[in-house]
């Protein structure tokens, strides 16, 4: 199958109450272990590229990986970029081939954050591309973006209704009290804010800060209206823990075989997550 935008993915998930997982990769070897777990259950799948990621290895070699797993898969793929404040950054994915986009504006005041919403539409509309945003201060750290605990703020659910309103936007990425990272204490989410925010605007909710999550608060979340659900902190421990556990055990030199297990970890963490999402057999 050829790549695709997210917007009928997730408007599917949010009418079915399940949601569909964008995992954070970090190379090829976790892009396919992605795409084999979502074609192993027969699962939509959102292949998740930080901006630094896609720095990193370079736009063509990113998107050339996700359309060669694409072309040979039998379910849905998306490949989206996450939390961008950049706007020649999104506009070099969008002209590379990206299917999805998140415009970042959550810092700056409301009427910019609007604005830069907007700019990302008029940019993302002739190609297709879905487009997600943010509403509120998520606490943690995801990529440059810097967040203390004590100035984190929760979406407004009046000014959610507007934004979302005013703008056509594919995904809603409101503040509701999770974090991005490792969780230090027990989150306390604002189901109520989710409830009202998804009922209210009618737009597919995206949970960001996913990993460390419990079962109930997962299945809370997306009953209310959560359809995608971010997964970065876990993949990047199994990425590491994967390859350094093999050497450590065995002693091989051979790169190939911490490699795989590697691979394996990766492939493990995203088939437990979309069992876990409800996303099995939806593809």
């Amino acid at each position: 199958m050829t790549l695709q935008s997210m917007t009928a993915m997730l408007k599917r998930a949010q009418k079915y109450a399940y949601a569909v997982g964008a995992f954070n990769i970090l190379d090829y070897n976790s892009m396919k272990a992605v795409v084999d777990a979502a074609e192993e259950l027969h699962s939509p799948v959102i292949i998740q590229t930080s901006v630094k990621t896609v720095l990193f290895w370079g736009y063509e070699p990113v998107i050339a990986w996700a359309r060669q797993l694409a072309e040979n898969a039998t379910v849905s793929i998306a490949i989206h970029l996450d939390h961008c404040k950049d706007l020649k950054v999104i506009q070099n994915c969008i002209d590379a081939g990206w299917t999805s986009v998140m415009i970042d504006a959550s810092t700056m005041p409301f009427e910019e954050n609007i604005a830069l919403t907007q700019k990302t539409l008029e940019m993302a509309r002739p190609k297709n591309i879905s487009v997600e945003a943010e509403l509120g201060a998520i606490v943690g750290v995801e990529d440059d973006i810097h967040v203390k605990e004590q100035d984190a703020h929760l979406a407004d659910p009046e000014q959610a209704v507007q934004f979302c309103h005013t703008l056509a936007i594919d995904c809603f990425a409101p503040a509701i009290g999770t974090a991005h990272g490792v969780y230090k204490g027990e989150p306390r989410i604002a189901y109520h804010r989710i409830e009202e925010i998804a009922r209210r605007t009618g737009v597919p909710l995206a949970l960001h800060g996913g990993t460390g999550l419990s079962e109930d608060v997962f299945y809370r979340c997306i009953a209310l209206g959560c359809a995608k659900v971010n997964i970065s902190t876990q993949l990047k421990y199994a990425h590491i823990n994967g390859f350094v556990d093999y050497h450590l055990q065995n002693k091989v030199y051979n790169p190939l075989k911490p490699l795989q297990a590697q691979y394996e970890a990766l492939k493990a963490a995203v088939m437990e997550n979309i069992k876990l999402f409800g996303s099995e057999g939806k593809a």
